[in-house]
């Protein structure tokens, strides 16, 4: 097994608190978030009828989810800055909320924008 899948197999096994703290250390240290695009974001409707993002700390996690109805999809990154003076605001707006590190067995953890803001904002203060 390589690094990378020892990594990730590793990563996958936590809780989905344990994966909220990884992705927003992660992101916080490498400033960038990662999504799948092909001619546009993927995105997924929830039981509530809410749009969701769905969005990874690392391009190696978004890979593995780039299956099914998203095979044609390649991860991309969204740099932090970017993602929280424009992103936040405009998702906000639209009522989509996000999806912190789906897997292909589960949704991830659903949390608002302005929550995740609030969380990658004071991780990058750590930063510094």
């Amino acid at each position: 097994m390589t690094e990378i899948n020892k990594k990730i197999s590793e990563v996958l096994k936590m809780s989905l608190d344990e994966k909220y703290e990884y992705f927003i250390r992660k992101v916080a240290d490498f400033e960038l978030i990662w999504g799948l695009n092909s001619d546009g974001w993927a995105l997924y409707g929830d039981s509530k009828g809410n749009r969701v993002l769905p969005l990874w700390p690392e391009k190696e996690f978004a890979e593995v989810c780039a299956v099914d109805e998203w095979k044609d999809y390649i991860p991309e990154a969204i740099e932090l800055e970017n993602f929280l003076h424009k992103w936040v605001s405009g998702m906000t707006n639209d009522n989509t909320l996000i999806s912190v590190f789906p897997t292909v067995i589960s949704s991830g953890l659903i949390i608002s924008p302005s929550d995740l803001n609030q969380d990658l904002l004071h991780e990058s203060e750590q930063y510094d």
